[in-house]
């Protein structure tokens, strides 16, 4: 996008529809359709919006609710609510705290996400930073990759470099408590059919088989095989059918 292609600013405050375009803002404030692909600098919306297309920006911030039915492309993704995305996103950078489902894949450079997210697809970025509970139907591949137990969490096959998933603090406590009162079969637990990587720590995982260089098993463990290069630990207690060294 050059400077020649901006027509400036589009702005929808109240209730309102429009075609896409290119644009150097792109602005909803309230409730607001898009039916066409969108270009622009920044895309923000603060309310309901709908978007019948791909958008391309390299900022985007979705405060409320913001259904776009294409793909995405952004460097800085921002999602403080809900984002129903039915293409592919691609982005540098994300945060979300919130909800979001994605029909595609997912990709970036730094993903740190708050909250629940649906991915159809793979998801792959270089840091995956997790604090919450998630559904990717396909495979979970990052050089780091830091999950925070808050619910429950399935992926077929995770791949990186440094794995860590845990479950700690007084706030997940309760926060399960509270979800096991209403939700029959709520758990903040993994449930994954392989992992690999070079150094992984894993709690309240359950797996068919853990691959890498140096694994340690942590609390509240399910795993059918360990295959380890250098080290591998379990605490007592933890549940490893059986192991081996490669």
């Amino acid at each position: 996008m050059t400077n020649n292609d901006i027509r400036g600013d589009l702005i929808i405050s109240g209730s309102g529809s429009t075609a896409g375009g290119i644009f150097d803002n792109v602005k909803i404030n309230g409730e607001g359709t898009i039916s066409g692909d969108i270009e622009s600098s920044e895309f923000k919306t603060n309310g309901s919006s709908r978007t019948q297309g791909n958008v391309k920006s390299k900022v985007i911030k979705v405060n409320g609710i913001a259904r776009i039915e294409g793909n995405v492309e952004a460097e800085q993704l921002n999602v403080n609510g809900q984002s129903d995305i039915g293409g592919d996103v691609a982005v540098r950078s994300l945060k979300l705290q919130g909800k979001s489902e994605i029909g595609g894949n997912l990709t970036g450079d730094l993903l740190e996400i708050g909250g629940e997210l649906k991915v159809q697809r793979d998801c792959a970025a270089e840091t995956f930073l997790y604090k919450g509970s998630f559904l990717i139907s396909g495979m979970l591949n990052a050089g780091k990759i830091d999950i925070q137990l808050f619910g429950p969490c399935k992926v077929r096959e995770i791949g990186g470099e440094t794995i860590s998933v845990k479950r700690t603090g007084l706030a997940l406590s309760l926060h399960k408590i509270i979800h096991s009162l209403f939700i029959p079969g709520f758990e903040d637990r993994l449930n994954v059919d392989t992992i690999e990587g070079d150094d992984i720590y894993l709690e309240y995982t359950t797996a068919k088989v853990v691959r890498g260089n140096r694994i340690n098993i942590g609390p509240g463990c399910e795993i059918n095989h360990v295959e380890y290069k250098d080290h591998f630990e379990q605490i007592k207690g933890t549940q490893v059918k059986e192991f081996s060294k490669i």
